[in-house]
């Protein structure tokens, strides 16, 4: 339940809904208060339908229609925080396989590209999203952006330095069954970690400074 612990927060008082710009773009678009409560259900160990849920959800105008503003996150007054929640049917969504929506494969493709080169190969990601049929629609732009010195010259592919770390932390989290919405949830609560740490030594820090004394300067 520590998955839905967020979404089961929500009282439907529709804040969110208020600023969603997707909403206002697509008036078929689900919204950011529906899409939390799908969450709540699909996340629920005692519901076993949710992969007819997450395959609902992945339809036309709903999960990948999001535009990421953050905005529901910002109004809720329960702190729900909708596009997490977006966030995490996403993740289960591509755990489950359930991918034939474009934004996934739009997100499939990131995680792929860093885990073999470490970037993000920017001009095999419309023919990996949209597909070689799709891509030959989009030549005309492509041609403006090359006219204009945006496509990287052709050669062989650049692989960062570093990339075995890029592999490394994917592996990890497979490893340790951190994909889908849980990894969400546990990234969440490491982050917090690491900010209460450093409000913990800010803290620290000023108690230190005696009344008109200047603070020291910062490292680095």
């Amino acid at each position: 339940m520590n998955v839905i612990r967020k979404e089961s927060l929500c009282i439907m008082c529709g804040c969110c809904v208020s600023e969603c710009n997707a909403m206002e773009a697509d008036p078929d678009f689900l919204g950011p208060a529906a899409l939390a409560k799908g969450m709540r259900f699909v996340g629920d160990a005692r519901d076993h339908d949710e992969i007819d849920r997450l395959n609902s959800l992945n339809d036309e105008h709903g999960i990948w229609d999001c535009t990421r503003c953050y905005f529901c996150n910002e109004r809720c007054p329960k702190g729900v925080d909708p596009r997490d929640a977006i966030a995490k049917l996403g993740a289960e969504s591509i755990k489950e396989g359930i991918d034939h929506d474009l934004g996934a494969k739009h997100a499939k493709w990131f995680v792929t590209s860093a885990k073999t080169t470490g970037w993000l190969r920017e001009t095999e990601l419309v023919p990996k999203t949209q597909g070689i049929l799709g891509a030959l629609k989009e030549t005309k732009f492509a041609l403006a952006l090359a006219r204009r010195g945006k496509v990287p010259p052709p050669g062989p592919i650049h692989v960062a330095a570093e990339v075995d770390q890029a592999r490394a932390l994917y592996n990890l989290v497979k490893e340790q069954g951190r994909d889908g919405a849980l990894g969400i949830v546990q990234g969440e609560r490491g982050l917090a970690r690491i900010e209460h740490v450093e409000a913990e030594g800010a803290r620290r820090d000023a108690s230190e400074i005696t009344s008109g004394e200047e603070p020291p300067p910062a490292e680095g």
